[in-house]
């Protein structure tokens, strides 16, 4: 909490200082403030006994470690009680999935503790404010959902500032109010920031704000007081997130252009050899406090609290999904961000000394970005792991207005009346996913376009959506559409294998001369391998997957499963099986299953669906004609 207060005692003189206003960057920031104020409590989001509390999915796990530790002294959750009252009240989360058991038998949070940290003080004020008026001090009522939620605002507002104060030593002041209304109304920033704040995104933006002013304070005049709180800062924003780390490129680099420059630079860290040593033990220091955690909790000083497929893969796979996809693509929802990439260019030109830092940290965290495996990021708007690097993107952006501005009216009405008409687009799409007609993580290019400008959505538009990979609820294909259907593949046994003959059965068939004996020796039945690009080239398909079966027993020790599931990487993707023993079956005559199957969506389409028979029961049983059919809207 020293390190917190340092850095607000060198930053907050700065915040104050009056003097440092432009007239009309001043008057927008205010604005955006206001915005950003008012859009918080338009959607308030405060009803506690509801998934849409503030402090719920995500956000809870974030915040867990405030509760757990100051109301409930049980970091381990060894008590999992009233963690079970939370959940049965307040309904935060569908799941537990926030902490999991680690190897010593206490849960281990797992998300890292910086957010709660940034927390801290807004959490303390609603702890206070509960006793005062009367409500449950449990760490989830009413006082610490509002509590947090102005908290956030806060930081938000603390990181424009420091924006507005670090494009002033670039830009002219026209130009830093265009960016900045650019960035808010122009981009997915203002939905996480006013509405969805609480998210790592808007602290880790504040962050990289105060970074990037501190760099340039201290390339300007090396001193410690900007030296400390320069290093505290790098630590918490891998402590927030660990992939944050990336910003320390921008202090690292800055300046760094041509050899001239780099001998500058060199002169500069040679002279201040110790504040630099300073900086990388004060940011060791932050990261200390969870790898001390991991240490009490788990037994380990590195622990990955995630689960073993949520990994970052080499090298940025969902690079192009990333971007471009109508699922979450960056571009596709924030298209006013293609002028900050142009932007790139006049910065390289004009700003030659800060272009490298910049671009690098932009490439490098891109690409960081694109190698998790769940590259949409969940629920949001937009491409929300990328909000964070708008504060690095403001200096390209100003740089293509800047050239923007100095051109010739028949050049410069057009790009006005295009930032116009994006960042009506954005506002309207911003409204449109708060009425839930754009949906948070299931968004397709057919349903895209077919509620665009739509002020309401219809169940038949919502046909378009992908699939939910979580439910395991039976699906059944929605007759009332129209389909396209084809016969995909079917398996027989009129042509075994070598490793199939042992099973055949020669005497009893569906169709044919042959089928297939499952027993407690041959658990698992040939079937269909269909390359996953064989069934649709669309985002997803209806399949209907059929089998047959025969036996003699009772039904209900017919103990098998009619399976169809999606293999990529050697991982299943949306398992589902049909046991048969609940099916209606009869004896001694053929039976025919069908299960319906939504197919999920798979980033790569190089991977395989299966669909096949297992058998866990000690009597004998035969299967035959195994069979896929697609279904494809018209």
């Amino acid at each position: 909490m020293n390190s917190i207060y340092r850095i607000i005692c060198i930053c907050l003189p700065e915040f104050m200082n009056q003097k440092q206003f432009n007239p009309f960057s001043r008057n927008i920031f205010y604005l955006l403030c206001l915005i950003l104020l008012s859009g918080r409590f338009l959607l308030p989001h405060f009803n506690t006994h509801d998934v849409l509390s503030i402090l719920s999915w995500d956000v809870f796990g974030y915040y867990l470690y405030l509760p757990a530790t100051f109301i409930h002294h049980d970091l381990g959750l060894k008590d999992f009680s009233w963690i079970q009252q939370v959940l049965d009240t307040y309904h935060p989360t569908i799941g537990f999935y926030q902490a999991y058991m680690g190897p010593t038998g206490d849960y281990v949070m797992k998300y890292p503790m910086g957010l709660a940290i940034l927390n801290f003080p807004f959490f303390s004020i609603g702890h206070v404010a509960a006793h005062i008026f009367g409500y449950s001090p449990d760490g989830f009522t009413l006082p610490y959902q509002l509590s947090i939620a102005l908290g956030s605002i806060f930081y938000a507002m603390v990181g424009l500032w420091f924006l507005r104060k670090v494009l002033l030593s670039f830009f002219d002041d026209k130009i830093v109010a265009l960016v900045m209304i650019v960035i808010v109304l122009g981009t997915n920033y203002l939905s996480l920031s006013a509405f969805d704040g609480m998210m790592p995104h808007n602290y880790l933006f504040t962050i990289y704000a105060l970074v990037t002013w501190l760099t340039i304070r201290w390339h300007d005049d090396p001193r410690w007081k900007f030296a400390i709180p320069l290093g505290l800062l790098c630590g918490l924003a891998m402590l927030v997130r660990p992939t944050a780390g990336v910003i320390v490129l921008v202090p690292l680099l800055w300046g760094a252009w041509g050899s001239l420059e780099w001998k500058k630079i060199w002169n500069l860290v040679a002279g201040n050899f110790p504040q630099i040593i300073v900086m990388v033990l004060l940011l060791f220091l932050v990261v200390d406090f969870q790898i001390l955690y991991w240490r009490v909790y788990s037994g380990k000083r590195l622990y990955y609290s995630y689960e073993k497929v949520e990994q970052l893969e080499w090298i940025a796979p969902y690079l192009g999904k990333v971007l471009f996809s109508y699922r979450k693509g960056w571009l596709i929802y924030t298209p006013v961000m293609i002028f900050a990439l142009a932007g790139f260019y006049p910065l390289a030109v004009k700003y030659s000394k800060i272009f490298l830092a910049l671009f690098l940290f932009f490439i490098v965290n891109l690409l960081i970005v694109a190698s998790w495996p769940t590259w949409w990021y969940g629920g949001s708007f937009g491409q929300r792991a990328l909000m964070e690097s708008y504060m690095i993107l403001a200096f390209p952006l100003g740089a293509f207005l800047e050239w923007v501005l100095h051109k010739s009216k028949i050049i410069l009405r057009p790009f006005l009346v295009v930032f116009l008409m994006l960042a009506s687009l954005n506002l309207f799409q911003t409204w449109q996913y708060y009425n839930y007609i754009i949906d948070s993580s299931r968004m397709t290019s057919r349903y895209y376009w077919q509620i665009f400008g739509k002020t309401s959505v219809t169940e038949i538009d919502r046909k378009y959506l992908l699939p939910s990979l979580d439910d395991e609820e039976k699906e059944i294909i929605p007759i009332e559409e129209k389909f396209s259907t084809r016969m995909l593949a079917s398996y027989n046994f009129e042509k075994p294998t070598k490793d199939e003959l042992p099973g055949l059965c020669r005497d009893t068939a569906h169709n044919g001369n042959n089928s297939f004996k499952m027993d407690k020796n041959r658990v698992f039945s040939p079937g269909i391998n269909i390359p996953y690009n064989e069934l649709s080239k669309r985002d997803f398909a209806w399949i209907k997957v059929c089998g047959h079966i025969y036996f003699t027993c009772k039904p209900e020790d017919v103990l098998c499963w009619l399976v169809v599931t999606c293999i990529q990487d050697g991982k299943p993707y949306k398992y589902r099986k049909l046991p048969l023993d609940r099916a209606g079956l009869k004896p001694f005559e053929w039976n025919k299953l069908c299960l319906d199957y939504c197919t999920p969506y798979l980033e790569y389409k190089n991977g395989e669906v299966q669909v096949y028979f297992w058998y866990h029961g000690e009597k004998e049983l035969l299967v035959d004609d195994i069979e896929i059919k697609l279904f494809e809207f018209d």
